[in-house]
């Protein structure tokens, strides 16, 4: 397995694909389309990399990243925003002192991939 990656998105089209498309390349794979109950999935799932939205309803990604990095047990946690608005995202990018990479929509899978592995320290070849 090479890592538990939490995909939160509220576009189940979106992280049904990427669920499939990350499983073949041998991740552990949870997935959370309600922003909501995203932090709470994320203390639950303990993931070893979230892969978070920015654009969603009720709770933006913003929101959900910011409580992320004010908790002492999540704030470490790698992130990778995912984004129509990727310009937009870079100042929300930084929250907590902690960079999180931001992608825009739509993102090469590959390089989804090697940024994955980057963050979780894996040599990409």
């Amino acid at each position: 397995m090479r890592g538990r990656i939490l995909v939160i998105d509220d576009n189940v089209n979106l992280t049904t694909m990427v669920e499939k498309a990350l499983l073949r390349c041998g991740f552990e794979v949870a997935v959370e389309n309600d922003s909501m109950q995203a932090v709470n999935r994320v203390r639950k799932e303990q993931p070893s990399l979230i892969i978070l939205d920015i654009m969603m309803p009720e709770k933006d990604g913003g929101e959900v990243l910011s409580e992320l990095r004010q908790d002492p047990y999540l704030r470490n946690i790698p992130v990778i925003l995912l984004t129509g608005l990727a310009d937009e995202a870079s100042a929300i990018s930084r929250l907590g002192g902690i960079e999180s990479s931001v992608f825009g929509k739509p993102v090469e899978f590959r390089v989804l991939v090697q940024e994955i592995d980057r963050q979780l320290g894996r040599q990409v070849a």
